[in-house]
Order: structure tokens, then C-alpha cells, then sequence
């Protein structure tokens, strides 16, 4: 009977649920807590951690589960990703989704991918869009400014185009057909 006890406590120290108590995000590690568990700070696992990388850090009060090899809370690592009543699951929908802080939410279906960032998207580096590009706002170049960019619309430059047949003095031309 002995034994079963110890086994029983021994399988209880590999695996344990809990929460994140903090979180150190410039040493990349966090503290769980289960009951009057609490661990050193340990590393979470990432999606891919090689050339490759993710960093999604826990939040405080993230229910995870602290693997223990060997029973060994010093050489503990957390498993995230259960939702729990702080954190629910973000959608019921028939989609993929990442949800962050200040309301951005990236979801991918079967329409496409739809990105949601109330602070703005910005892309660093050159771009190419092969397909239609459709803007409900209003576009700027600021490069342009210094004139080393321009924006060019079926072979046309707005910087450097020319209107024929115009009357030179006051006179303006007329609207674009």
C-alpha cells in the first residue's frame, strides 16, 4: 500500500496544473503556482524555438500545466494554451484565429485572411501585392515629398505627369474622364 502512495505522489510531481504567477519576459521566464506550489522561474514552450521563432509570453493568471522530468520542479517547463474562465477561448467560429492585447485579431477562413489592428498595420521592407488592392481610405506617400518615390497608376507617374492641350496662365484643366 505504501508503494501506490509514492507512485501516486511521484506521477503528481511530473505533471501539474496551475497558473503563471509572473512573468520575466527579459530573461523569458515565468513562475507557476498551484496551490502552495510555486516554482523558480521556469522557460514556457514556444510554437518553434530554431531558426524560426515565436515569443508569445503568458499572461499573469494563464492556467498551464508545469512538466516535471524526473519529478524535478527545478527543471520544470510550462505547456500553455488552456483556456480557462480569465482567459476563454476567443471564438466559437468555424476559423483560425490570434487574438492580442489592444484588440487585434488575425483570422484566417475560407474568404481569406482578415487582420483587425485598431492601432494601425505597419510593414517594414518592400512589398508586392499580386491582385487587386481596394481602399475605402485615403492613400499617402510621404517619400514623395522629397521626390525620390513617386506613385505610378497604369504607366503614369503622379510626380512627373504632364497635361496636354492646356491653355498656360489661370486657366485649369478639367476633371479626369
Amino acid at each position: 500500500m505504501e508503494e501506490d502512495d509514492d507512485m501516486h505522489g511521484l506521477i503528481g510531481d511530473l505533471i501539474r496544473r496551475g497558473t503563471i504567477r509572473s512573468v520575466d519576459l527579459l530573461a523569458g521566464l515565468a513562475v507557476f503556482e498551484a496551490g502552495e506550489t510555486v516554482s523558480p522561474p521556469l522557460p514556457w514552450i514556444e510554437a518553434a524555438a530554431g531558426l524560426f521563432r515565436t515569443w508569445t509570453p503568458p499572461s499573469v493568471n494563464e492556467q498551464v500545466v508545469l512538466i516535471c522530468p524526473e519529478g524535478d520542479i527545478e527543471g520544470g517547463f510550462i505547456l500553455r494554451g488552456l483556456p480557462s474562465t480569465q482567459y476563454p477561448a476567443p471564438s466559437q467560429a468555424h476559423s483560425h484565429s490570434i487574438h492580442g492585447a489592444d484588440g487585434l485579431i488575425m483570422t484566417l477562413t475560407g474568404d481569406g485572411l482578415v487582420i483587425t489592428a485598431p492601432a494601425g498595420v505597419v510593414v517594414e521592407g518592400d512589398m508586392a501585392v499580386s491582385g487587386n488592392v481596394s481602399v475605402t481610405g485615403d492613400i499617402s506617400a510621404t517619400g514623395m515629398v522629397t521626390g525620390d518615390s513617386d506613385v505610378v497608376g497604369a504607366g503614369i507617374s503622379l510626380k512627373d505627369h504632364i497635361h496636354g492641350n492646356v491653355q498656360s496662365g489661370p486657366a485649369k484643366t478639367g476633371a479626369p474622364e
